[in-house]
């Protein structure tokens, strides 16, 4: 029982969350999407990542350890993703960014959060940050077919992730005003997020289920598969492994059928493989915290 009920604290805030935003959608009550998601990237997320890393001390040897266990793992979702749809003879710039890039911010960062704490989140944002980073360059470059480095310049939270780190290996402390700054506008990151993924989630237009499954189930077990395989070659803490397996086994990213729908890139397919990555996560995270908590 005690478990289940540490399970449900640390899950049921999720599902809730992402719950109002599914029954808002259903509702038709407004939800400006474009405005929100882009105050959460531009001004939350780098207040949020400024915030955690100001109060937790992880020292240059954790953060390049999780930095490099990261990076890895990006790299593992590419190499199974790209063999797999070449093998199916499916397109890779619709369905590669799809299997590469997991759901690491709106759901991974609350349950890792409500799991390990400050540390965790620290640990969760370091990946979370190649994620948005690669997503917005790797990822829009395979669904566009193009290449455009002024993506990066427009991704804040990676200078905002850079202000970070160099602050926390110099052991400068932010003044406590801009901390507490800091602190208030990144609270509205997470349960703005989650709230934004039930939405997207109502607004989804299924077109096919057979293929969407499967890469759906691909994305959910490579992506588990290949974190404890990184955690176990990295030599992770408990903590930091534990991080690394669960935004590994996150779902598809809605960023994927975004850029899906912008390039025509099959994307009723891929809002097939959100959705249904997205249901089997609401068992497949459970079973996993099960393994991974102390």
């Amino acid at each position: 029982m005690t478990l289940i009920a540490e399970l449900a604290s640390i899950v049921a805030p999720v599902f809730i969350c992402a719950a109002i935003g599914f029954l808002w959608a259903k509702r038709g009550l407004p939800f400006d999407n474009a405005v929100i998601t882009t105050l959460v990237f531009n001004v939350g997320g780098p207040c949020l990542i400024l915030a955690t890393f100001a109060k937790v001390e992880l020292g240059a040897g954790a953060l390049a350890e999780i930095a490099a266990a990261s990076v890895a793992a990006y790299f593992g979702f590419a190499a199974v993703g790209y063999a797999v749809l070449r093998a199916a003879r499916l397109s890779l710039a619709s369905y590669l960014p799809a299997v590469i890039f997991p759901l690491s911010g709106s759901m991974g960062l609350p349950v890792c959060l409500f799991a390990f704490g400050d540390e965790g989140l620290a640990l969760a944002l370091v990946f979370f940050v190649f994620g948005a980073v690669g997503t917005f360059t790797v990822g829009a470059t395979i669904a566009a077919g193009s290449v455009s480095l002024a993506r990066i310049a427009r991704t804040p939270v990676f200078y905002a992730a850079i202000l970070a780190v160099g602050l926390e290996l110099a052991g400068i402390d932010l003044p406590r005003w801009a901390f507490n700054t800091a602190e208030l506008l990144g609270g509205i990151v997470i349960p703005t997020l989650l709230v934004a993924l039930g939405l997207a989630l109502a607004r989804l237009r299924v077109k096919s289920l057979g293929r969407s499954v499967a890469l759906a189930a691909l994305r959910l077990a490579a992506g588990a598969a290949i974190g404890w395989g990184v955690a176990e070659a990295f030599g992770l803490g408990p903590v930091a492994s534990a991080v690394v397996i669960l935004q590994s086994a996150m779902p598809v990213a809605v960023s994927s059928y975004l850029f899906a729908q912008m390039y025509g890139r099959e994307p009723e397919e891929v809002a097939g493989m959100v959705l249904v990555s997205t249901l089997l996560s609401f068992a497949t995270l459970p079973l996993l915290l099960a393994l991974l908590l102390p």
